[in-house]
């Protein structure tokens, strides 16, 4: 591992926030959060194989495999991480940050949306198993699948099989041993996404000993589209960043879970 700059170590450097996908979505659309993040706040998507930019990769059908996948894409020397993830991502994104914990490079902050904790039962009937239609049509009702692939059938094929690859992954999850997270988690709820439940995102709080905020915002599954989230999550981070300078200020490098 490369030696951290002066400005690394003592948590001045920029904020890397790593994004995970929703199950089938890639990650290519967050490189747009650069947009309207603030500047100290440096973006990476992370692509699972078989999706997006890696769509001719095969895919990967158990979630530590996946978890190894991933944690060589982070790289902890180049200062402060957090940990973003959506509906699936968000699993993806407690794991992540368990294995980064053992492996003594915690990140500075888990956030989730649309999901309820690992450790809760699912707010649906599993249907990562039904025919085509009846999986796609599932999905519609939930608010789980964008309209915009809905119609066009033939780029809806071509990523059928991912979407049932991450439901799978997602409806069969099984939370492992462990104690809770000593980092700070945000999550964020669509009031009206029908795949989280409140008990379900409240759950969330017993994943971590140092801090949770939960944003309910409008919209459904697919909220992290919005205005809303988008000013929700600004405001979450500007909250980590501030706690960062104080504890720089203290003389004390910053710790992930302080607050």
């Amino acid at each position: 591992m490369n030696a951290r700059t002066p400005s690394e170590r003592d948590g001045a450097g920029p904020l890397t926030l790593y994004c995970l996908a929703h199950a089938g979505g890639s990650a290519m659309p967050y490189a747009r959060w650069s947009a309207f993040l603030p500047p100290s706040v440096r973006v990476e998507p992370l692509e699972l194989p078989g999706h997006g930019a890696r769509i001719g990769e095969p895919l990967v059908d158990r979630v530590d495999r996946l978890v190894d996948e991933l944690v060589s894409a982070v790289r902890p020397e180049r200062g402060p991480f957090a940990l973003f993830g959506h509906s699936f991502g968000a699993l993806l994104a407690f794991e992540l940050a368990r294995r980064a914990r053992r492996a003594g490079t915690p990140p500075d902050a888990l956030l989730v949306a649309g999901r309820n904790a690992p450790a809760e039962p699912l707010s649906h009937r599993p249907v990562h198993d039904l025919d085509d239609d009846a999986f796609v049509a599932a999905l519609r009702r939930f608010g789980g699948m964008p309209e915009a692939l809905v119609k066009q059938p033939g780029l809806l094929r071509m990523y059928l099989p991912a979407l049932r690859v991450d439901l799978r992954l997602a409806e069969t999850y099984v939370r492992t041993p462990g104690e809770p997270l000593d980092l700070p988690i945000v999550t964020f709820a669509g009031r009206r996404d029908v795949l989280t439940d409140p008990r379900g995102v409240l759950a969330w709080e017993r994943e971590t000993t140092a801090g949770f905020d939960l944003s309910l915002l409008p919209g459904g599954h697919f909220f992290v589209g919005s205005a809303e989230f988008e000013g929700a999550l600004v405001a979450a981070l500007e909250r980590r960043a501030a706690a960062r300078r104080r504890e720089t200020a203290d003389g004390r490098a910053p710790v992930a879970g302080r607050r």
